[in-house]
């Protein structure tokens, strides 16, 4: 079957025809469940889960859309063998506000062409290159976290993140004062413009504090991108920049642009939210902590090279169980291309879908005890995520895949290790987090640690 144009779907409206399909849209008008579901992300789906089976209609951020349960479902819209999904539409009306043009916001062969883009940026001499500038700044934030008391993990990550993907990813080290005036158009981004209810482009709105810090970014990436085509720079973008299309020509500057500001969004935000779970569970089952440490400590190294990554086995059992129980994206979506099937049901054209990953990453189906924290069960003989190719996603699947997932695992790698050398970490007594969903998984309080100083033996 021939493939539908871009322009015959990207232009039409909302499907809203799903009353054939069991549901609630919920009693308010506009919100519909967004309420609920941003309250309590597992207990909402779980409702609908049981009340309703694995697909259900309803209305989230004044949408009105489907609930997508279980892998066999998600293998069928990431692999997408029938051209029925649109990544694109799924995202344009949120993220898209923010980061249109980003990677995972595009759709068919433009996905394709454009992935080309980051070729050299994710192979393995430029991530070699990678290690050496992210191990420094590492050092130097935690030697600054000794002496702080009252010490909240989730800003003081979050700010290192930032200093690092702006060394990697921009190949820039600026002024404390333009490092504020990017973290701030971050979070007002991903803390006000994502998160607010209503899409009112004026003052005193949270979307319109997004849309500041994104007309922010946009200027000031424009205004580097000229340096890294004549230079010979080994950041991210320098490489991006050198790339070449099919005839000849470098990727325009509108394309660039885009994908800049949401990789550096995605690589520091995620990771942020990964290492927030990882710090969270083993500073509440220390043994883990512990078993960390132990093979850190066999290195024998303060800093790890980039042949070093997979020698740290336990640390990568508990980097996979992190985010099988808080995925970094909570809420996948996509936008149906034309009717299709989906679990039994016929889906029209142009309908809304939500897939929550975490949820499918609970199953009992498919994984033993699923609400534990217990990384074991990624051992060889175990390997539950092997139970369906599509019970664990965190980093999506198929064709849109997370092009920086190797990267993401570097990172975390580098910060755990020199963490675990230097420090023993601890939450207070009878700690009870409460955690959100939206926009990224964090511990609502931003995970007060106490940290411990070691003494390295050298």
């Amino acid at each position: 079957m021939t493939e539908i144009t871009a322009p015959s779907y990207k232009t039409q409206a909302h499907n809203t025809q799903l009353r054939h399909i069991p549901g609630d849209y919920g009693l308010l008008p506009y919100l519909g469940k967004s309420i609920e579901l941003v309250s309590d992300l597992y207990a909402y789906v779980d409702k609908c889960y049981k009340e309703y089976g694995p697909v259900s209609r309803t209305k989230i951020g004044g949408k009105e859309g489907l609930l997508l349960i279980g892998p066999d479902i998600y293998k069928q819209i990431h692999l997408d063998s029938d051209k029925c999904f649109s990544t694109q539409m799924g995202y344009d009306s949120n993220l898209g506000e923010f980061y249109r043009g980003g990677l995972l916001l595009l759709d068919g062969d433009e996905h394709r062409f454009q992935r080309r883009m980051f070729q050299t940026a994710f192979k393995t001499e430029p991530m070699k290159g990678y290690v050496d500038i992210i191990n420094p700044l590492f050092s130097s934030s935690l030697a600054s976290w000794q002496h702080k008391q009252d010490f909240l993990f989730l800003p003081a990550i979050k700010r290192a993140l930032l200093e690092i993907g702006s060394a990697v990813f921009i190949g820039v080290n600026e002024s404390d004062e333009e490092m504020e005036k990017m973290n701030q158009a971050f979070l007002d981004i991903s803390d006000k413009g994502l998160m607010g209810l209503f899409k009112v482009n004026l003052p005193g709105f949270k979307f319109h504090k997004g849309k500041q810090g994104k007309k922010y970014l946009e200027k000031y990436f424009s205004t580097i991108i000229p340096q890294r085509r004549s230079g010979d720079g080994n950041d991210m973008l320098s490489f991006m920049c050198r790339e070449k299309m099919d005839n000849g020509e470098l990727f325009p500057e509108s394309m660039i642009v885009p994908h800049t500001s949401f990789l550096l969004f995605a690589a520091h935000d995620t990771t942020t939210s990964t290492l927030s779970s990882i710090l969270l569970h083993t500073a509440m089952k220390p043994e883990w902590q512990q078993k960390m440490r132990e093979e850190s400590l066999a290195l024998n190294k303060e800093s790890l090279d980039y042949d070093d990554l997979n020698k740290l086995e336990t640390l990568e059992l508990v980097f996979k169980e992190a985010l099988r129980l808080h995925p970094s994206v909570p809420m996948m979506t996509r936008r149906t291309i034309k009717e299709c099937e989906i679990g039994g049901f016929t889906v029209p054209a142009n309908t809304m879908l939500y897939l929550p990953p975490s949820y499918t990453h609970m199953l009992p189906e498919y994984w033993t005890n699923p609400l534990d924290f217990d990384p074991n069960r990624f051992t060889p003989g175990r390997e539950e995520h092997k139970n369906h190719s599509f019970c664990y996603i965190p980093f999506g699947g198929g064709i849109h895949k997370c092009v920086g997932m190797h990267f993401a695992n570097m990172m975390v790698k580098c910060f755990m290790h020199q963490l675990l050398l230097n420090y023993e970490y601890s939450l207070p007594a009878d700690y009870q987090p409460k955690m959100q969903s939206f926009p990224l998984p964090k511990p609502t309080d931003n995970l007060p640690i106490t940290l411990k100083k070691r003494t390295i033996i050298k």
